[in-house]
């Protein structure tokens, strides 16, 4: 039964826009499937130890990184100026996540696997159905989205969105949602639900060129030639990928290929307004970096500290702060809101990763499918922040989950 919950609760990951507050604590349907999913997981989990009378509850734990990394999430609530804001940051994009990425571990194997991407396939769908009717003209905007001008200067320019804050966002989920859903197609035997499961992949690559966000297309490029380069050296069981250490080397250049490609193209952006605004932002996190490179500045403290280190500048105050809620950069936005500690138990727990999935056999789709999805996330996390924010830290730590999952062998418990 938990395990249904845990799907349904996988299902919602793009849902959480609809948002409430439960005794003024703000919350999402996301969130709160979630924490009940959990509670009765561990009431689950103590019936059977006192039914078994066993004389302790076993459980999966995963990545030591992965709590390092919530360890040092936690303590940067305590260098915010704003600490009621960076604990909800904390509670939606570091807490919830790594209590999902708990339950599956502990609730999935290698066989059933595959049941994961049911759900993360189906809100796809249903997330890029509704920006291909936007990029159509059929619908517009959702509820909370109704009398922004943003949105509106989105549809004017023919961007999708979909449900999100913007067609950035709508790529940032949809390409690592396509790589995880993949191992799909070997859920099913027959021929003729693989097509039309496979079919259904055209509905979100159009949203994806719906969203015009060339980060998220250069994120997919570079993710479709690591999955080619990863499967096939797999298959032909080539040296290089028996070693952790040499996979984490082959993202690190994919990674840096995916600079090189598009400094030589104009970078991500050719509208040059758009480049010169990304620009001063990189320069101002490299600034509040300077300042605090041991701590960091906190949970949520970014855009305000930002305003205050640009007071000199009227231009960028008037035209460019608005776009500055983040570092427009995965790296430096986990430096500057986790300090160095955090930052360093972030590549850690990448290095930790790839390296997993270097020693994993078995499943052959799933595993490079893995690595695709983590690709995608690094690569577009140069030029945006792809996980400080409710779906994106969710992939992030189902990743990390599946990772462990996939080529497990049985019976193994181990704390990686």
């Amino acid at each position: 039964m938990v395990s249904y919950l845990v799907l349904i609760c996988l299902f919602l990951i793009p849902f959480y826009i609809f948002r409430f507050s439960i005794f003024g604590l703000p919350t999402n349907i996301f969130e709160i499937s979630t924490v009940i999913t959990f509670l009765i997981f561990l009431g689950s989990e103590i019936f059977k130890f006192l039914r078994q009378k066993k004389s302790k509850i076993e459980f999966s734990y995963g990545y030591l990184a992965a709590y390092f990394l919530l360890l040092f999430s936690a303590i940067s609530v305590f260098f915010a100026e704003d600490r009621i804001r960076a604990l909800g940051i904390f509670k939606g994009w570091f807490l919830v996540p790594a209590i999902l990425y708990f339950m599956v571990l502990n609730l999935w194997k290698e066989k059933k696997v595959r049941q994961i991407t049911i759900p993360i396939y189906i809100s796809m769908i249903i997330v890029s159905i509704w920006a291909g009717l936007q990029k159509l003209g059929i619908i517009s905007t959702f509820f909370y989205q109704v009398g922004d001008s943003g949105f509106s200067d989105y549809l004017s320019r023919f961007r999708a969105f979909g449900p999100f804050e913007s067609p950035n966002y709508l790529a940032m989920y949809l390409v690592p949602a396509i790589f995880i859903s993949l191992p799909i197609l070997g859920y099913f035997k027959r021929t003729s639900d693989k097509i039309l499961l496979g079919g259904l992949y055209i509905l979100p690559l159009h949203a994806l060129y719906a969203s015009h966000s060339l980060g998220g297309l250069l994120a997919f490029g570079f993710a479709v030639i690591s999955i080619l380069s990863f499967g096939l050296t797999k298959e032909y069981r080539a040296k290089l990928l028996n070693s952790g250490t040499k996979v984490t080397v082959l993202a690190l250049a994919l990674i840096i290929s995916a600079v090189a490609f598009s400094l030589i193209f104009s970078s991500v952006d050719k509208e040059i307004y758009s480049r010169n605004i990304r620009v001063e932002i990189y320069h101002y996190s490299g600034e509040l970096i300077k300042t605090r490179p041991i701590s960091g500045i906190g949970l949520g403290e970014f855009q305000d500290s930002v305003e205050e280190i640009s007071k000199g500048n009227a231009g960028f105050q008037l035209y460019g702060l608005s776009y500055a809620l983040h570092p427009h950069n995965l790296f430096l936005a986990f430096w500057l809101n986790l300090g160095i500690l955090g930052f360093l138990s972030f590549l850690f727990l990448l290095w930790s990763y790839f390296r997993n999935l270097a020693r994993r056999g078995g499943d052959l789709l799933f595993l490079a499918s893995l690595f695709a999805a983590m690709i995608a996330i690094l690569i577009h996390g140069i030029f945006d922040t792809t996980y400080f924010k409710n779906d994106l830290s969710v992939i992030f730590w189902l990743l990390l989950a599946l990772s462990i999952i996939v080529g497990e062998k049985k019976d193994a418990r181990s704390t990686k």
